[in-house]
């Protein structure tokens, strides 16, 4: 059983590992090929690329605020430590990995965010919808957004038994 747990955790890793890679070889892309050129059309009126330091947090929210990058450096951190916590600390029935799949990439997408405020102060965007007002965003917001959406549907809908804040779930006993 302890075998089988830690290949889980190792292959969690790795798939943490091969979206945080992907969304740092699309801001690399967007560095090399984006910045200091104009917006271009990937769909014509609907999905453009453009080259954007947001130095805010989610979607530039509190964009320009003094002292942010270290500020939401520790909030991201901390709120990736507790997403990290709650991960191995669901159980280990197979219809809770429902859960873990969003966690996943909520995880992935608070690292791939993270490691660009530590490399460059800001988080690399690059993507836009033309066709709604909706901010700038990169391959990391995708993952947190999706994640966050997915976990709740999945918490409210499927899993409705998920421990949430300390009240434990109702198991069938496998708890490890």
């Amino acid at each position: 059983m302890h075998n089988k747990r830690i290949t889980n955790y190792l292959i969690y890793g790795v798939d943490a590992a091969v979206l945080i890679a992907l969304d740092q070889l699309v801001k690399t892309w967007a560095i090399g090929n984006l910045q200091g050129q104009p917006e271009r059309p990937l769909i014509q009126g609907i999905l453009h690329l453009t080259y954007l330091e947001n130095t805010g947090a989610a979607f530039g929210f509190l964009s320009g605020f003094g002292g942010s990058n270290i500020f939401f450096s520790i909030i991201k951190i901390i709120l990736l430590g507790l997403a990290l916590v709650y991960f191995v600390k669901l159980p280990k029935e197979p219809r809770f990995l429902l859960l873990k799949i969003p966690l996943l990439l909520i995880i992935a997408g608070g690292i791939g965010n993270l490691i660009d405020r530590v490399r460059f102060g800001f988080v690399v965007d690059m993507f836009v919808f033309r066709f709604i007002n909706f901010p700038v965003w990169n391959v990391a917001d995708a993952y947190v957004t999706i994640g966050v959406f997915m976990f709740a549907i999945m918490a409210i809908f499927v899993v409705k038994d998920a421990p949430f804040f300390g009240v434990p779930a109702k198991t069938d006993g496998k708890q490890g």
